[in-house]
């Protein structure tokens, strides 16, 4: 597996695959990988420096997809059935009598997100049992099995039924019953929950290769090197339009409709989605699997741009017998695929404030980020120092201008290996930091975070004689929340 071979062997001309991939470039999409596959032979892999191949990136809602199979496993060993009411697998859970609707949910309404619907983020919340919370709220309910409605916290409780039945955690159901005759995932993880169980709906952690070998044993429908793995019959159900999952009359692509924890997609397809754009994308009729790893949170039309622009250029363009070998077109697109490099916010090269604002303390009046004061401290024109004083300490932000500079967010405290769960070991996310000059009088920071949780925050700085506004804006999960909002500031006197 994982043999490669040129565009054209796969029946797209490589010109397309450039096409793509500068696309993506042109329109700013903050990309970290992509894979092509026809069949089980690799025709395009792609990284954006300094992820690769080995990379163990954060796959968060495909992690869902993943709990579907561990579903389809256990009705295989008859441990469940998708008629079964999930509040009977849990009395454990239910101080109160439940509400009708809740009690009579099904585990097939949870797989295709027809349930009562979500409950409260669980970060900000006291229960440290998702489970548990899920089945002790306090507000009104609709009829289960009505309409479709992204119901993350349900995907968690099938998560917890998967290991409530199977008696193990969901990596290691799933790395003994599947990933090993898979030959992949072998450094892979899931992070876990304040309570110890899987973080089953956002929390996977594996390498795009791992994510692709995957989508194949999907498309394969459960059979892999001539063993049948998991239900054939299963997984063609998992994969087909269950429920419709439009939630207004403009459409989009992903509203194909939706099976058991997985997208259909256009060209009879389907697809595990994860939030920041991370994807696989299955076009059984074609042979054909699309991977991407990004992180494009704060986005509104990344992802339907990624996946109209690879079935408008490459599913649509895929011959069904390989091309005519084309030695220039291949050249082309190998050296416009070398430097590939994580987006960095870009602007002028320099400005004459640079030498006004060097070393020049800000200060600030009282403001929802808990921003005190703030001053930069250049190293000539193309690096830098953000240093600034929050709500906790003293902070220093290093900087490139128009690239990325690579090193660890000054923030302490964010969660590591338990979702929600403030760590004190004084440890930090890894980060890519970029500095632009957008006017002479106006700066924007973008600062990524690059580790086992994704996250930006762009922080603009636009300056007026001894006055300054900062605005910042941030997207991410449970994190970077004093990094979201605005500070007016004076010139120290």
């Amino acid at each position: 597996m994982f043999e490669k071979i040129t565009p054209e062997e796969a029946g797209v001309s490589s010109n397309y695959v450039n096409e793509f991939i500068s696309a993506l470039e042109r329109r700013r999409i903050h990309m970290h990988s992509v894979l092509f596959m026809k069949g089980d032979k690799l025709f395009g892999e792609y990284y954006w420096k300094p992820f690769d191949k080995d990379f163990l990136h954060r796959m968060y809602s495909e992690t869902k997809s993943y709990v579907s199979v561990a579903i389809g496993l256990l009705l295989d060993e008859g441990k469940l059935s998708l008629d079964d009411k999930i509040a009977d697998h849990f009395p454990e859970k239910i101080d109160t009598p439940l509400p009708r609707s809740l009690k009579e949910q099904t585990v097939r309404e949870m797989l295709t997100m027809t349930t009562v619907g979500a409950c409260e983020v669980w970060f900000y919340s006291n229960d440290p049992d998702r489970t548990h919370l899920y089945f002790n709220r306090n507000y009104p309910l609709r009829p289960s099995g009505t309409v479709w409605d992204y119901d993350s916290s349900g995907s968690q409780v099938l998560c917890a039924l998967v290991e409530k039945l199977c008696g193990k955690k969901l990596f290691d159901y799933l790395n003994e019953k599947i990933f090993t005759h898979l030959g992949t995932f072998k450094n892979a993880s899931i992070l876990s929950t304040r309570n110890g169980d899987s973080w089953g709906d956002s929390a996977l952690i594996c390498t795009p290769r791992d994510m692709a070998s995957f989508g194949r044993f999907v498309m394969n429908y459960g059979e892999w090197n001539g063993k049948r793995l998991l239900s054939e019959e299963y997984l063609r159900t998992a994969t087909s339009k269950l429920v419709d999952n439009s939630e207004n009359a403009h459409g989009g692509l992903f509203t194909h409709g939706y099976g058991y924890q997985i997208w259909r997609t256009e060209m009879n397809g389907f697809a595990f989605v994860g939030m920041g754009d991370q994807l696989t994308v299955c076009l059984p009729e074609l042979d054909l699997i699309f991977v991407c790893t990004a992180d494009n949170q704060g986005s509104s039309f990344s992802r339907d741009y990624i996946m109209s622009s690879f079935i408008d250029l490459i599913a649509s363009n895929m011959q069904s017998a390989p091309l005519k070998p084309d030695n220039g077109a291949y050249k082309k697109l190998t050296l416009s695929t070398q430097g590939l490099e994580l987006f960095a916010v870009k602007g002028l090269c320099d400005s004459h404030m640079r030498c006004e604002l060097d070393g020049v303390k800000f200060i600030c009046d009282e403001n929802e980020l808990g921003l005190k004061e703030f001053s930069f401290c250049f190293e000539g024109s193309d690096a830098g120092e953000l240093l600034y004083t929050n709500n906790n300490g003293e902070m220093t932000l290093p900087f490139y201008v128009n690239r990325n500079r690579f090193g660890l967010f000054p923030e302490l405290g964010y969660s590591q290996n338990v979702g929600a769960e403030r760590t004190t070991d004084g440890s930090r996310y890894r980060d890519a930091v970029s500095f632009a000059w957008l006017q002479d009088n106006k700066i924007m920071i973008f600062a990524q975070i690059i580790d086992r949780y994704f996250g930006n925050t762009s922080l603009t700085f636009a300056f007026n004689g001894d006055e300054a506004t900062v605005c910042a804006v941030k997207s991410a999960e449970d994190f970077l929340w004093n990094y979201q909002g605005q500070a007016i500031a004076h010139k120290k006197k």
